[in-house]
């Protein structure tokens, strides 16, 4: 592969945490699958579906974590394996809401991380090194957010987001006569918006939509590489190499529907539908400051062709008593990466993720916790980037606490 191809590819892919549709937003939420678009009854309803926070009465602080442990693994046309090491990631949430001085008026603001704290690490000495050896994302949202209950039955809600993003990888180089290190870091903000529609529909239902719009990040940051070869020394400068760089993504806008059904305050059931608009990761330009040519270290365009992942998600709560509820759910996310552009650093497919969880109830404060594990089908790849099978596996638990004073 061309070292501009080489570069290019490293900046522009990054791992996904797939769990369930995404990254974990509230215990609750996760618990059932995180179908919530229409159940939206705790203040992670913010992320879910804003229009939701009109139903909670009085002042509200919902936090909490989330442990989350990806598995991947490689192996080649000829029977070679390769695993990513045991890592864990710990992507938090923070809500808050508040009945405002204003009748029919709910105040939220909310601290999580939309796309995700996580990564992969593959051998350095491996089949997949040339193409990663480390990558990870860290995104982390701020989201105020105001509601209008129009109706008693009825409420509208719009939020404002600004959204972080961090991207961190490595990877090795061959320059025939030995391995060469790359390190690339760079991160970004950028700004969008959300709205919700909830309706209190007759004999027990609860209807839900739920928009967010995309956010375009430009990422500025730093690449090195390091033990570059006599050869290319010279071109380079030295046996190191240090340059700015910049891009930047459209993070996916998704649209969601979701309808519950509660039968006498004990029983819930809940179903979701959410498009999420991964086509707008089609391509990127990657610009290089101090560019190479002799070595074809250039400004670059690379294609991707992400495809939309049109998500179905199923929950249900049993409400045991006036102290307990179990909770479960059922999530199927088919994949946004096409065959011809996957690789080591992006290894996804369908999943199938099953959830439970619990709820323990004390006057004024819930204990939420949940278990998630996610199925990922095995996936044959035949493509000019790295033939062969992928597989992965994430298990994932947390706990949320809710505060209501």
């Amino acid at each position: 592969m061309p070292i501009k191809h080489i570069y290019l590819y490293f900046f522009l892919l990054w791992p996904t945490v797939s769990l369930a549709g995404g990254p974990v937003h509230g215990s609750k939420a996760a618990g059932m699958g995180t179908a919530f678009i229409a159940v939206a009854d705790d203040p992670s309803a913010i992320l879910h579906n804003p229009a939701g926070i009109s139903y909670i009465e009085g002042n509200n602080l919902y936090g909490g974590f989330t442990t989350i442990a990806p598995s991947s693994s490689y192996e080649s046309n000829t029977g070679e394996q390769e695993d990513t090491d045991f890592q864990l990631f710990f992507p938090p949430h923070l809500y808050y809401t508040r009945e405002s001085e204003f009748k029919d008026i709910t105040l939220g603001i909310g601290l999580y991380s939309p796309f995700g704290i996580g990564g992969r690490k593959w051998s350095d000495t491996g089949l997949t090194r040339y193409l990663s050896t480390e990558g990870s994302i860290a995104t982390v949202a701020v989201n105020p957010t105001v509601s209008w209950k129009f109706h008693p039955t009825a409420s509208l809600a719009i939020g404002l987001d600004y959204m972080y993003a961090r991207k961190e990888g490595s990877r090795m180089i061959d320059f025939g006569t030995g391995d060469g290190l790359s390190n690339i870091e760079a991160d970004g903000g950028g700004w969008g918006y959300n709205f919700g529609l909830l309706w209190s529909a007759p004999d027990n239902f609860r209807i839900g939509l739920a928009y967010r719009s995309s956010i375009n990040v430009k990422f500025e940051g730093e690449l090195t590489v390091t033990g570059i070869a006599p050869a290319l020394q010279s071109a380079f400068g030295g046996a190191g190499y240090t340059t700015d760089v910049s891009t930047e993504s459209d993070f996916p806008e998704s649209y969601g529907f979701g309808i519950a059904y509660i039968h006498n305050k004990k029983l819930t059931l809940a179903m979701d539908v959410e498009l999420v608009r991964w086509s707008s990761f089609d391509q990127s330009h990657l610009d290089i400051a101090n560019e190479v040519p002799a070595a074809g270290l250039v400004d670059s365009t690379t294609i991707l062709d992400w495809e939309d992942s049109l998500q179905f998600k199923l929950g249900i709560e049993y409400r045991l008593n006036d102290k307990y509820s179990l909770r479960g759910g059922y999530a199927y996310i088919p994949t946004m990466v096409p065959e011809h552009t996957m690789d080591p650093g992006n290894p996804d497919a369908d999943s199938h993720n099953i959830s439970i969880g619990f709820g323990r109830f004390f006057n004024n404060w819930t204990l939420d916790g949940f278990y998630n594990l996610g199925l990922y089908e095995d996936r044959k790849v035949d493509n000019e980037i790295l033939d062969g099978t992928y597989g992965n596996l994430v298990h994932a638990f947390g706990f949320s606490v809710l505060n209501r004073f």
